[in-house]
């Protein structure tokens, strides 16, 4: 109990001072922003313990599972490798060795949450940050408020650990050489969670600094060479962790269709049938929903919200003209795009569930959000040359 309250009381205390360690890169404003967002975090994480204490779910077997374990269980879980077991390994410690309670345990997993959060913030204001508005409010820093990107990244599970593993590699492209030991570590974590986002990442990365432009040849073949070697070193481990026997159309076509049976959870109010539905509206249906029309409860409302705002932002994406601005931007807004598209194409084949999808989905909105706010701001910094190019003409 006393060691509970001692964490608790540090994590909330470390959540304010973290964003000292990046003090040159953020200014008061962005302090004060930050230290709402942390408190914001704090109650997301409290209304999710509440809220899985209440519907229950994997997080609690996560958890409390491991409190039942002893040596030669946590010995076999790691020997099974990647995957869900693999969280039983990481819980194994705080739970079942020093015996921490499960909101202390989701306080862990918040502040590594908000560590995402605080560093996207980082990401986006120095690549993206801009005065662009939408209906009169800023869209920076305020579309960090979003509540899905908390909720999802405030308790117990994969969605936390990838979140944050996502947040740390992104920064580290930003200066690859100087982070190369973080990236390294997060793609090892991400790969022993969900291995696919793995290759996701890697794939983005490798394609991001290709389709630059600034690399020249044997530069390229330096970088892809290695990463295309990591790829098919793992490939066989990703198709086990998702049951797929060969890389062909029709080991891939069932695969979608028997996730699709088993992530839709029929039984649920939030099965949506898939089956029928043209592959753009699955793409639709997996960033955009819950919408309105398919609220079922109150967290369902604010997920209708957000997905509309969502929704806007896109419509004016697509007004920007964002594949002619890809032409034109470096290697990190490519890296973003590529990531965005590879799990968003891939994760509409095989999600039924929207609550599902609103879980996996968390950990593509980010690169959304950024895809959004660098292009804004580029088609503003070109409105601004050409009036100023105007202005001074007539002068």
């Amino acid at each position: 109990m006393l060691l509970d309250i001692f964490i608790i009381t540090t994590i909330f205390i470390a959540g304010f001072e973290i964003k000292f360690f990046f003090r040159k890169l953020l200014d008061a404003n962005d302090r004060k922003v930050l230290n709402l967002l942390w408190l914001y975090h704090v109650v997301i994480s409290l209304t999710f313990i509440a809220y899985v204490s209440q519907s229950g779910g994997d997080t609690l077997g996560y958890w409390f599972n491991v409190k039942h374990f002893e040596a030669y269980d946590l010995n076999y879980y790691y020997s099974l490798g990647i995957g869900t077991t693999f969280m039983y390994v990481i819980n194994y410690f705080p739970s079942k060795i020093l015996e921490l309670s499960f909101m202390t345990g989701s306080f862990l997993y918040a502040f590594l949450g908000y560590v995402g959060i605080l560093l996207f913030y980082i990401i986006f204001k120095q690549k993206a940050a801009s005065q662009v508005r939408l209906f009169g409010v800023k869209l920076f820093p305020y579309l960090f408020f979003l509540p899905n990107l908390h909720f999802w990244s405030s308790g117990i599970g994969k969605d936390s650990i990838l979140f944050f593993c996502i947040a740390v590699f992104f920064y580290g492209m930003l200066r690859p050489r100087k982070h190369l030991v973080s990236m390294v570590l997060v793609l090892l974590l991400s790969y022993f969670i969900r291995p696919h986002i793995t290759f996701f990442l890697l794939i983005s990365f490798g394609l991001g600094f290709v389709l630059d432009g600034k690399l020249r040849s044997y530069q390229k073949i330096l970088l892809l060479l290695p990463l295309f070697l990591i790829l098919v070193f793992s490939l066989q481990n990703v198709l086990t962790y998702l049951r797929i026997e060969d890389l062909d159309f029709n080991s891939l076509n069932n695969f979608a269709e028997d996730k699709v049976l088993k992530l839709s959870r029929s039984h649920t109010d939030s099965a949506i049938d898939l089956s029928n539905y043209p592959y753009p509206l699955k793409v639709f249906t997996f960033l955009y929903r819950p919408l309105f029309f398919d609220i079922n409860g109150v967290l369902a409302i604010f997920a209708s919200v957000e997905n509309l705002i969502l929704l806007v932002l896109t419509l004016r994406l697509l007004r920007a003209n964002p594949f002619k601005l890809f032409r034109k931007s470096d290697y990190f807004f490519k890296s973003m795009l590529i990531f965005f598209l590879l799990g968003t194409l891939s994760f509409s084949l095989i999600l039924g569930n929207l609550g599902i999808m609103l879980r996996q989905k968390n950990m593509f909105i980010p690169a959304l959000l950024f895809i959004c706010l660098w292009s804004f701001s580029k088609q503003l910094k070109i409105r601004e040359a050409v009036h100023s190019k105007t202005k001074e003409t007539v002068l």
